[in-house]
């Protein structure tokens, strides 16, 4: 996780729950009290971590149908594939694993992607916190046959004002103590423990399409989660559904980012055929059609979104 001097459980209790007009936060029916004064979650007695702390990073978009779920899955299989091929030629005993957390717990649409039955439900993000330690984590999440695991719950209508904050941070705590790489879908419709997965992240990236209002509301998101984080964590933007050679873009890369006052970190181009095929076969567009240049451009993305080790030859120069 990001080194954050304040911890997620630190920052949810840090946010105002009162009605913010830029992010839409909703109040928090337990009292302000209720947050204050619950007990974090802790390591169950006798269990090691045996993880220095998972890489994290969250997505948002900045509209509806951005593209952010496919981007998630991908971004989790490429991790998965390339963790699968170091234990081969290392010959690991521990397989660095994988986890992708849906956040919207009333439309989110990971567990559609990758074909799986959710098994977090809403009786456990409604629980007390210091309920949750790692072994029970582990058991609610779902395993994809790439090797990637989800944490997600069934679509519940009113599922996101029901979920207790601070369980679900439990939740993130724990998973962040279990996996390797951990990817998070943030939803756009504010909540809570939102800001949590944001400021306890390695990178937050704010995706958005070459549209006027994606892109508006992408700068309007942006400035204000910056705000509220204290700027301590730089928003990425990743520009989705964007063709380079096409002359029937109105809009251009450029225009984009005096949009954004904020340069472009990455593009992902337009394949709408490759991401139906997926989306419809329930697997990770990387699963589907290995070379295609969606694939390729996320695994772009993914040498940006995460800092890759230095090579020995590297080191000694």
């Amino acid at each position: 996780m990001n080194t954050n001097p304040l911890s997620p459980t630190d920052l949810i209790r840090e946010i105002d729950l009162q009605q913010d007009d830029d992010l839409a936060i909703p109040r928090y029916e337990g009292s302000a009290l209720t947050l204050e004064n619950e007990a974090a979650p802790e390591v169950a007695t006798g269990e090691t971590r045996s993880n220095p702390g998972a890489h994290c990073i969250a997505l948002m978009g900045a509209s509806g149908g951005v593209g952010v779920t496919s981007l998630c899955v991908q971004l989790a299989y490429d991790l998965a594939i390339q963790s699968q091929s170091k234990i081969q030629r290392t010959a690991r005993v521990k397989e660095p694993r994988v986890c992708v957390i849906d956040l919207d717990f009333e439309g989110g649409s990971c567990a559609h992607h990758l074909d799986l039955i959710p098994n977090l439900s809403m009786s456990d993000l409604m629980q007390s916190a210091d309920r949750i330690d790692r072994a029970f984590t582990s058991s609610l999440v779902s395993t994809h046959s790439s090797g990637i695991d989800l944490l997600a719950a069934p679509n519940t209508l009113g599922g996101n004002d029901m979920a207790n904050p601070l369980a679900v941070v439990a939740l993130l705590d724990n998973i962040c103590q279990i996996y390797d790489h951990v990817i998070i879908d943030v939803p756009r419709y504010w909540r809570p423990w939102n800001m949590a997965a944001i400021g306890g992240s390695d990178k937050f990236a704010i995706v958005t399409d070459l549209t006027i209002p994606s892109l508006q509301l992408a700068r309007t998101r942006m400035g204000a989660i910056e705000e509220k984080i204290g700027h301590q964590l730089r928003a990425e933007i990743i520009l989705n559904k964007y063709e380079r050679r096409s002359f029937r873009n109105a809009l251009r890369q450029k225009d984009a980012e005096t949009a954004l006052q904020r340069s472009v970190n990455a593009t992902i181009c337009i394949d709408v055929d490759t991401l139906r095929e997926a989306i419809n076969c329930g697997e990770p567009t990387g699963a589907v059609r290995p070379e295609s240049r969606y694939v390729k451009d996320v695994r772009r993305l993914q040498k940006i979104l995460i800092k890759q080790p230095e090579s020995k030859n590297q080191a000694a120069a």
